[in-house]
């Protein structure tokens, strides 16, 4: 996790779209580049 809450945020609190995996604001409903509804939160710890 980042030290700061100002770089935590910037970093973590987007949406990321499932099928083009473009970079949303957090109140998105779709997304900005390909309009789909399919968005979900960035992930805050790395998988595996």
């Amino acid at each position: 996790m980042a030290r700061f809450e100002e770089a935590e945020n910037r970093l973590f609190k987007i949406k990321i779209c499932l099928k083009c995996n473009a970079r949303n604001p957090t109140n998105a409903k779709v997304c900005r580049k390909c309009g789909y509804k399919g968005l979900r939160f960035k992930a805050k710890e790395p998988r595996g």
